[in-house]
């Protein structure tokens, strides 16, 4: 499924005149991390909370009076309570919330895309530097970039452009909802979604094994929206017929890169192959010869296979990782 936005972690003020005693305790009680601005936001995942610690006295906070960011890696909600029920806000003199925080995915002309949001919700299109010194708590903040947003990014993956709007973020959110796929859609003028059919075969008869390795993955890396499944038949010969398991994808990738996941998909890391996973487009298969590309050096399919396996293994986190591996154990011992 792919993911076209999603919130990030929330961003807290607090001044103090005890900074480095706060700084401490959100590491030592909270398994806190102290971060510049650019790895703060490299590191924080949706549900963390990014913590500015400042001098008090100032009415308005600005990035420059920041003196440490903390990633807390825990929920807003979860670590005000639970600094509030240790007792341990004597060391803060005040709190404030900055503007929320949405991550939009981009395609095409980004810049169409970020002015359509900025007019449709009456925002500010500025610096994310900006936004923060004058944003507020009942504003959000809506970054944009072209990378899936189902993974952690830094700024320098975000386009310099950010929306500031008058808007909460809930509000924000349910209003999003109903438009994001039509702000996508605005970045397109001569590219479309690419309508595939992927056909699991597997001799062994370990179709939904495959299928759910082949889900993993297509939610790991975010390519696309998978619209349909069903069983059918395919004809690999004259006068021979096979039963296949058909997912159909809808996808912003070219089918060839499509086609190199799959590849990637099919192999193990010695370069074994353990299932037919065919890419139909327009009713034609892809075959695995036009998915060389700049590796040359790639005579065979199972050579190729060791290549787009590595490949897709960098891609995924540890987890996903691990959970891969465990699929594939069990398709190993299935053939005994």
């Amino acid at each position: 499924m792919i993911s076209i936005f999603r919130d990030g972690p929330r961003l807290i003020v607090l001044n103090s005149f005890y900074i480095d005693k706060l700084v401490e305790m959100f590491t030592m009680h909270f398994n806190g991390s102290l971060l510049a601005l650019n790895e703060a936001f490299e590191s924080a995942e949706e549900d963390h909370t990014i913590v500015f610690l400042t001098e008090p006295g100032k009415k308005k906070i600005m990035l420059s009076d920041v003196k440490a960011i903390v990633v807390v890696p825990i929920p807003a909600d979860e670590w005000f309570s639970r600094l509030i029920n240790g007792k341990m806000t004597d060391l803060i003199e005040d709190s404030h919330i900055s503007p929320g925080l949405l991550i939009m995915r981009t395609v095409g002309d980004h810049d169409r895309i970020i002015d359509s949001v900025s007019e449709t919700y009456n925002g500010s299109v500025l610096s994310f530097n900006e936004c923060l010194n004058i944003g507020m708590a009942n504003q959000t903040i809506i970054s944009f970039t072209s990378h899936p947003v189902n993974r952690r990014l830094s700024l320098k993956d975000v386009h310099t452009k950010h929306v500031l709007i008058d808007m909460d973020i809930h509000k924000l959110q349910r209003k999003m909802r109903s438009q994001v796929l039509r702000f996508l859609n605005e970045g397109f003028h001569d590219k479309n979604w690419y309508d595939l059919q992927i056909r699991i075969f597997d001799r062994y008869s370990q179709y939904m094994l495959h299928h759910e390795r082949l889900s993993l993955i297509l939610d790991a890396l975010d390519v696309g929206l998978i619209l349909g499944e069903s069983w059918g038949k395919d004809h690999p010969r004259f006068l021979m017929s096979v039963m296949v398991y058909q997912v159909r994808l809808f996808t912003l990738l070219d089918p060839i890169e499509i086609k190199k996941i799959l590849i990637g998909l099919e192999h193990l890391d010695d370069g074994t192959r353990i299932i037919d996973l065919d890419l139909i487009y327009r009713g034609n298969k892809i075959e695995w010869p036009r998915a060389i590309g700049e590796n040359r050096q790639a005579k065979s399919r199972n050579v190729l296979g060791k290549i787009y396996r590595k490949e897709l293994l960098d891609k995924l986190n540890e987890e996903e990782k691990n959970l891969l591996g465990v699929l594939e154990e069990k398709v190993i011992k299935s053939r005994y």
